[in-house]
């Protein structure tokens, strides 16, 4: 389907993932900018409770009951604003800015947010090619399926919905947030299409959004750096592309995309010159916020406490020394005390939790030289697969460097220059030397490079935004030309200097995993004949067929495109499953060994899915299911259904009578 199709469907998907978090908000008496750019994290935080609570009490998940319950938390966060008078109170117009924009200057942004989010989203778009191309990479393929069960059982909870992904031998706990939103979004025609269409929309109004509501609080008393934010946010490859693509991890992106607007509340809750009204109203704001970014992904606690802290520290010392100086020393001591000990004792009970542990404990090399990271940093050098550098970030990193020269000489907002070195150290740390002692703080984001990369960007782009807009300004003083006149050429300047907002880059990312075979981490799906096989085995194979193929050779996207089950919902082996694991091994010699054979009717598999698409022709390689990989098919037993490509669907009655290995 073209994406002209599934438009509609990206409006919508917009509107559901930022309206209700905007409307709680107002309610409380958050405004503006801050309201809209926080709204992503608040709705996503909605959903991760709701859905918990939905099952627990035996609500289907719905869109209604979605739209419901969010209707009702609206109501009780109005119920406080009321209370607290918060609602209606001016004051809370010049929390995030000293001065409400003007209308000029809103103008001015949503040009740039339709320019900036426009560019990025047609060339994510050219990259995916259509808007039901799946993505080809190893957590997608859990995904899209994850979707397909959620929209099948009416379950969205993190706690257990996502069993049948594991053929319900465990109920896991899991991150749905972005499931949740997705499954149920209107518009779309299958789940494919809905994921493709969450990439677009949260890496344009959810992201840019949210980065324009931490510009807007970060530079209170300045307009341009909020106008030019969604410029700069497009000129980036390392989020939202990589996230969306390369990774496939689209519940880390919800957490990454919303953690701008969490920050933004954050600060505003901690701004002086406000009543404890005010305070309060922000800080439940942010509590919705921060919960959405946890929720969203676990390892967005450790992403909010890594951007926060600095901030935290600064604001915590201040009042300290504050009452200190003015005699408190003992409650100052104590409190101190007391804060260290908590946070020392939250972080022993974190490392030693399972799930975070899981998380630590997982091994994965790195590059021998710290300098090729730091390259890449640079340029906004994808830090993931090898691509070709067909454009560069360089003028967006020298404003980058202007913003710290301007944080730190005018004695404002410098936490964001820790917050970016932070991110920078660690990024750093995982994509150098596994030998390094210090590389386990890496651990909370799987020691990926391209993962903590994502983060770099956040601070990046506020501190950009201050330094184009204070480049611009002195243009124009020096020069003597308008403000907008100015701003304009040097945005056309800068266009230039990224290749057109990164263009060339962006959908070469997008394509490499989606429509440019062979596909950048292996092929599973070969060709359009092959997805076009996929498509109609719905109507192909009977409403019982039970689907057995190894996992990276395309067989689970049957399910989640043609709603036919499968025996390998994902493409990690199901160690619950000992009959799964057989057959991964041994299918191949069925004729041979009776236990197979009882596998295959235990599981009620009816059909076969074969691709003989080789490793050296660029398909998908997996140690662990050999026994899937070649099958003969010229054996009694075999019936050809369907084929595309290099795949083939065969009906499968080897194991039905007398054709099987003789029973022991």
């Amino acid at each position: 389907m073209s994406w002209w199709g599934v438009l509609p469907g990206i409006v919508m998907m917009a509107v559901l993932w930022l309206a209700p978090g905007y409307l709680f908000l107002r309610a409380l008496g958050v405004r503006g900018l801050l309201a809209l750019g926080a709204g992503g994290g608040v709705t996503s935080g909605l959903a991760g409770v709701l859905a918990i609570g939905y099952d627990i009490i035996g609500v289907t998940w719905g869109l209604v009951t979605f739209l419901a319950g969010c209707a009702g938390a609206i109501l009780i966060a109005l119920l406080v604003g009321a209370l607290l008078g918060t609602t209606t109170d001016p004051a809370g117009e010049v929390v995030a800015g000293k001065r409400r924009l003007a209308g000029s200057e809103r103008g001015w942004l949503a040009l740039t947010g339709l320019v900036g989010g426009g560019v990025l989203a047609m060339a994510m778009m050219t990259g995916m090619q259509r808007a039901d191309m799946p993505l080809q990479v190893w957590d997608a393929v859990y995904h899209l399926n994850a979707l397909w069960f959620i929209q099948d059982t009416g379950n969205a909870s993190s706690l257990g919905s996502l069993a049948p992904m594991y053929a319900d031998t465990t109920a896991p706990y899991y991150p749905t947030v972005w499931h949740s939103i997705v499954a149920i979004a209107p518009g779309f025609d299958n789940v494919t299409q809905a994921a493709n269409a969450s990439s677009i929309v949260l890496g344009t109004a959810v992201w840019m959004t949210s980065l324009v509501a931490l510009t807007r609080v970060v530079w209170p008393a300045r307009a341009l750096p909020v106008v030019l934010t969604p410029i700069v946010a497009s000129t980036y490859v390392a989020f939202p592309a990589i996230a969306v693509s390369m990774l496939g991890v689209w519940p880390f992106a919800v957490s990454v995309a919303c953690l701008p607007g969490a920050l933004a509340l954050m600060i505003a809750a901690l701004r002086g010159n406000q009543t404890w009204r005010m305070h309060l109203a922000h800080a439940l704001g942010f509590a919705t916020s921060a919960a959405g970014v946890v929720l969203a992904h676990g390892s967005g606690l450790f992403s909010l406490a890594l951007l926060a802290a600095p901030l935290l520290a600064v604001l915590l010392f201040r009042q300290g020394r504050r009452y200190w100086r003015r005699g408190h020393q003992l409650p100052v001591g104590l409190l101190a005390t007391a804060l260290i000990v908590s946070v020392l004792a939250g972080a022993y009970w974190l490392i030693n939790f399972p799930p975070v542990q899981a998380i630590v404990d997982y091994e994965r090399g790195g590059q021998q030289s710290y300098f090729p990271g730091i390259g890449s940093l640079l340029i906004d050098r994808p830090l993931i697969y090898v691509y070709g550098v067909k454009s560069v970030n360089l003028v967006i990193t020298a404003m980058v460097g202007v913003g710290v020269y301007l944080t730190i000489t005018r004695k404002h907002a410098r936490w964001l220059v820790v917050a970016l070195a932070a991110s920078v150290f660690l990024t750093l740390l995982a994509a150098g030397p596994p030998e390094n002692v210090l590389r386990g703080l890496a651990g909370f984001w799987y020691t990926q490079p391209s993962r903590l990369n994502q983060l770099v960007v956040i601070p990046a782009v506020v501190l950009a935004a201050g330094g184009l807009a204070w480049t611009c300004r002195k243009l124009a003083d020096r020069f003597r030309f308008s403000i907008t006149g100015t701003t304009a050429v040097v945005l056309v300047g800068v266009a230039l200097a990224t290749f057109g907002l990164r263009w060339p880059s962006q959908v070469e990312v997008m394509s490499s995993v989606y429509s440019h075979w062979p596909i950048a981490w292996g092929t599973m799906i070969d060709s359009e004949d092959e997805l076009a096989m996929i498509d109609r085995a719905g109507d192909v194979l009977p409403d019982d067929a039970v689907v057995l193929g190894e996992p990276v050779n395309g067989s689970p996207y049957l399910l989640s495109r043609s709603g036919v089950q499968v025996v390998f919902p994902q493409l990690t082996p199901i160690a619950g499953s000992p009959e799964r694991l057989l057959l991964s091994e041994r299918f191949n010699i069925w004729y041979l060994d009776p236990d197979v054979c009882q596998a295959v009717r235990d599981l009620g598999v009816t059909h076969v899915y074969v691709d003989d698409l080789t490793f050296e022709e660029g398909g998908k390689w997996e140690e662990s299911t050999q026994g899937l990989r070649v099958i003969s098919t010229n054996r009694p037993g075999f019936e050809l259904v369907d084929e595309g490509g290099q795949a083939s669907i065969w009906r499968f009655t080897g194991c039905d009578g007398t054709l099987g290995a003789p029973a022991r």
